[in-house]
Formats: structure tokens, C-alpha cells, sequence
């Protein structure tokens, strides 16, 4: 049996979540969500009123920007894996990312059928770096390190940086580092939103687990939720003994050249690629309209 596993990253919004499994709950799915450390776990006990929902047990502080939710992903692969073991033994499953403020673009015989025909096969899309699409390449993100959140502190980043250029350290800066470490590695950048097979989940924990030099250049980069999982995939499975294939599932959409996607609207919907399955990001707050508009589409 093919099973779909959702890994939901959430820090607001327990009813929308709520509504985001309602509508992804076939039976065939198992739904792990992990909470934000700094959110009250007893708001969100509603989610796990079925057998199919679980909380991640050992949960991290997030920040934007910050490797924290690097971790978030690999203590939730960690679970879902020990979770599998046990109960599902024999199953074939998709490891499936989403946010709290996804929602499907089709029915589910659909995503489940798509998966289930390409039950080997796991959805990255990746690009090297320098990219042109990421301000200067995306290479400014290890070129420095980021000690502090990016958005709040600026200043203070900038300080420590230049100080630790001042006195000759700058070998110590993460692309230094990787590049010594890792002469023959590439580095990729990628969308956190990825579907990943049972095999390659696997395969990334193990990776993960054995290489602290690996995890010790990512620590404190920025946004190394979009280079960590692409590199280490990517520069690991040189063999090709797992099937990764460059597509985007997620339609997203960003204004100008702002970090975070905009909030969707009718228009966008209109005018999707047949293959996307999932869109960010939804807050009734915002753009209630479209939610609308698009659980009619997918009734349809």
C-alpha cells in the first residue's frame, strides 16, 4: 500500500491548519505537524483528534531565515521514520512538506495517484548556485555568517562580520569552509517544498547523522533550509541510486524582489501549471476569497 505523509511546519492559525487536513484526509494519509516551540501545544490538540494526525514530539524554535528549521525537518523525518517502522513496516510512502498556509490544487485520488504511479521517484526543484533568480547568485548567503536573525538584527550581522574580516578569520566564513571541506561538492539551492520518497528519507538521515562537518557549514548561513537538503542530496546520490527529479510541485509567488512569497490571489489560480499539486501561501486574514475560490476548483 502507497501511503502520503505530510509534514506540516506550523507556528499560527490552529482552524487552518485544521481545514488544511480536512481537505488532504483520504484515508491514505498520515499527518505530522510540527509546532513551533514557541506556540502553546494545548490551542492545537483539536488537530490529533484522529488516529492519523501526530504532533512532532521533539520540537524546535523557529526563526526565519535560520537553520532551526533545517531541524524542525530532520527531527519530523526522524519521527516519521521511527513512526513507518513500526506501524507501517512494509509501505511504500511519500514524504510530502508542506506549511500551515498550504492548500491542495487537486483532489486527492489525484495526488495519490500521481505518487502512486511514481512511487520511486522523489519532486525537488533545485538550481545551482550562483542562480540568477536569488539576489547576487544566492552566494551571499555563506559568505558571511548570520548569527543573529536576519531581519532583525542587520546591524549586528553586519558588525560581527566585519570584525571577524579584521582579524583575518575570514577562512572560518561557511563557503570558506565548505569549499576546503567539500573541494568536489556543488552547492544547489532548492524550495523547502519537496516530496521525497521513503528510500531518500532515509538516505538524508543517515547522511545527516554521520556528517557533522556537513551540518556544522550550515549552521549559520542564511535561509539554509533552501541549500542544505539540495546539497546534501544532490552531491550525495552521485551513484543516481535515487530517482530526483528537478520539478516544482508548489506554485508560489513573490513580489518584486521581496524573501517571502505573497499571499495568492484569484488571478494566480488561473493560470497554474497542470502538474503543481500544493500553493502558498493562504491566511483567511488576507486573501479568505481565494481559499474560496479554490476549494470550488477543487470540488469541481
Amino acid at each position: 500500500m502507497h501511503t502520503k505523509v505530510y509534514c506540516i511546519l506550523a507556528h499560527k492559525n490552529p482552524s487552518q491548519i485544521q481545514d488544511l487536513i480536512a481537505l488532504l484526509d483520504d484515508n491514505k494519509s498520515l499527518f505530522f505537524i510540527h509546532l513551533d516551540k514557541k506556540v502553546n501545544q494545548k490551542e492545537y490538540e483539536n488537530l490529533i483528534k484522529n488516529s492519523f494526525s501526530h504532533f512532532v514530539k521533539n520540537r524546535v524554535r523557529c526563526s526565519w531565515g535560520t537553520y532551526s528549521l533545517v531541524q524542525a525537518t530532520l527531527n519530523t523525518m526522524k519521527e516519521v521514520q521511527s513512526f513507518m517502522i513500526e506501524h507501517y513496516t512494509y509501505s511504500k510512502y511519500h514524504f510530502i512538506m508542506l506549511s500551515s498556509e498550504d492548500l491542495p490544487l487537486k483532489r486527492n485520488e489525484v495526488i495519490h495517484g500521481f505518487l502512486e504511479s511514481n512511487i520511486n521517484t522523489s519532486f525537488l526543484h533545485y538550481w545551482k548556485l550562483p542562480y540568477n533568480k536569488w539576489w547576487g547568485g544566492g552566494l551571499f548567503r555563506l559568505e558571511n555568517f548570520y548569527f543573529f536573525q536576519y531581519k532583525k538584527y542587520p546591524k549586528l550581522n553586519c558588525w560581527t562580520n566585519r570584525v571577524i574580516k579584521k582579524m583575518h578569520f575570514s577562512f572560518l566564513f561557511p563557503l570558506n569552509r565548505f569549499e576546503n571541506r567539500f573541494p568536489n561538492f556543488q552547492i544547489y539551492g532548492s524550495s523547502q517544498w519537496m516530496i521525497l520518497t521513503k528510500d531518500l528519507l532515509e538516505f538524508i538521515l543517515e547522511k545527516s547523522n554521520k556528517n557533522i562537518q556537513f551540518n556544522s557549514v550550515f549552521k549559520y548561513v542564511l535561509a539554509p533550509d533552501e541549500l542544505y537538503f539540495a546539497t546534501l542530496i544532490l552531491n550525495y546520490n552521485l551513484q543516481k541510486q535515487f530517482v530526483v527529479f528537478n520539478k516544482k510541485t508548489h506554485l508560489v509567488c513573490f513580489k518584486g524582489a521581496e524573501a517571502s512569497p505573497r499571499y495568492l490571489e484569484d488571478g494566480d489560480l488561473y493560470s497554474i501549471e497542470e502538474s503543481l499539486l500544493f500553493a502558498r501561501k493562504f491566511d483567511p486574514e488576507y486573501n479568505s476569497k481565494t481559499i474560496d475560490t479554490l476549494k470550488k476548483m477543487i470540488n469541481q
